[in-house]
């Protein structure tokens, strides 16, 4: 029960990390960071439970995203080439966003979400399998833009906990759904704001066509989700 529970914590303070921007100005500009992670996370988000409940609260946070679980891997040499970084950031990114649609609304009672939580695995992880190719070939394998192991037999994997589960880990009235939607629209709009920079940056074509195409289909996804929104919770605007 306790890896359980562990588990559904690293996802969303990985998601919720990424969102804020804490590992990004490790990797990118201070301009970029500040005008990208600026109000991403808005009182909507706060409002499902996770955010303002014990999960979120006090050292918890503080002290698993600044004591190894998000530290090593998260730290890179600012002198790296843009599009090393770039590999880097938008690897873990992917990855924060595969586990927390995996474990949140893959198994979700709307088909909608079943369906939006495959199209995300599908292609993000064809995504991060391109761009783990790609940080090879130009510039060597290496362990930094990788999740920690926890992505890799740890916490997720066969002990993965399903929303029933965590319905008992938090109660019977938390609404994975709306969470999911109201931490993944300002995740998207992170990656969107990240494959934009490697538009006017990256040195490699084909980093571009991939920034492009992260440009595309996040935009659609985060209409989507804004629509879920607007039509089951009344939510406006985010």
């Amino acid at each position: 029960m306790k890896a359980r529970w562990i588990g559904l914590t690293g996802a969303v303070l990985i998601l919720t990390a990424l969102v804020l921007g804490s590992l990004g100005p490790r990797l990118f500009p201070e301009a970029f960071w500040s005008s990208s992670s600026s109000g991403a996370m808005g009182p909507g988000m706060m409002s499902g439970g996770m955010m303002s409940g014990g999960m979120m609260s006090g050292g918890m946070m503080s002290g698993m995203m600044g004591n190894g679980m998000m530290g090593s891997t998260a730290a890179a040499d600012p002198n790296q080439p843009f599009d090393q970084r770039f590999l880097d950031q938008m690897i873990m990114h992917h990855q924060g966003a595969v586990m927390s649609a995996q474990m949140m609304i893959a198994d979700s009672a709307r088909p909608e979400l079943r369906d939006l939580a495959q199209r995300i695995t599908t292609a993000q992880q064809r995504e991060i399998a391109q761009m783990q190719q790609w940080r090879n070939d130009w510039y060597g394998a290496s362990s930094t833009g990788t999740m920690p192991s926890m992505m890799n037999g740890g916490m997720i994997g066969a002990g993965m906990m399903n929303r029933d589960q965590m319905r008992q880990m938090m109660g019977a009235n938390a609404d994975f759904d709306r969470m999911f939607l109201q931490m993944m629209i300002p995740h998207h709009q992170a990656a969107i704001s990240m494959a934009q920079q490697a538009l006017n940056q990256a040195e490699h074509p084909e980093l571009k066509t991939l920034a492009q195409s992260i440009v595309t289909t996040q935009q659609a996804e985060i209409s989507e989700m804004q629509s879920y929104l607007r039509d089951w919770y009344g939510v406006q605007g985010q």
